[in-house]
């Protein structure tokens, strides 16, 4: 009786001593990198994975690259309300992104882990309930869920200030915020957005998934 009360108690000041050094360690909308502190993160996206995008070269990739459907290049927006910002994947009617492969995990001598063994509630019922409090799943969350799929990171400059204004986004669209629109409209010039993509598979760029350089925009705004 003693041992089986130990175990989830010893998981419960385990995990509370986990959540303590996640929250402490930022999250997805909060990066760790005091050159990212200014970043807007929406739909899912993580710090972790736009290190690893700002950490690549993006590739000129017609097919992979974004295109802006609104606003149109040149266009003059009204000053009183933030407009949607939409674009799409160049190739994506052609199928063109390539996909994530999963490779399968393998133990030291080459042979297939048989994954599960590694269920919860596998071997000892105790010791499998203390692992599933305490396996992969739950410290991921420490910097929010990985990024799986395509991620986009918005750069708004004018010709005096680049990077005036950054997003990251899973999203194929982004309406500024109020406090992001008033920066935009105090920058008094011609604004350009770039667009850079890449396809991740837990935080991580897939092998051929960029990143990639969109078609840029530039739109002014009326006072």
């Amino acid at each position: 009786m003693r041992r089986a009360l130990l175990v989830p108690a010893l998981a419960a000041l385990v995990s509370t001593a986990m959540y303590a050094g996640a929250c402490s360690d930022g999250g997805g909308g909060a990066s760790s990198v005091p050159e990212l502190a200014d970043v807007i993160y929406e739909g899912g996206a993580t710090d972790e994975a736009l290190d690893v995008l700002l950490a690549a070269e993006p590739k000129d990739d017609p097919a992979q690259g974004t295109v802006f459907d609104a606003p149109e290049d040149g266009a003059t927006l009204p000053g009183d309300a933030a407009p949607e910002l939409t674009f799409h994947i160049a190739g994506a009617a052609q199928g063109a992104a390539p996909r994530a492969a999963p490779a399968p995990r393998r133990a030291a001598g080459g042979a297939p882990v048989d994954l599960r063994a590694r269920e919860p509630g596998a071997g000892s019922p105790r010791w499998g309930e203390l692992g599933a409090l305490l396996g992969p799943a739950r410290a991921a969350r420490a910097h929010g869920t990985p990024v799986n799929g395509r991620a986009y990171l918005l750069v708004f400059s004018t010709p005096g200030r680049e990077g005036l204004l950054r997003v990251f986004t899973t999203r194929l669209s982004y309406t500024p915020d109020a406090a992001a629109w008033e920066k935009l409209r105090a920058a008094g010039a011609p604004i350009t957005v770039d667009v850079t993509n890449a396809i991740f598979e837990n935080n991580r760029i897939v092998q051929g998934g960029g990143p990639f350089a969109g078609e840029p925009v530039t739109f002014s705004i009326e006072p």
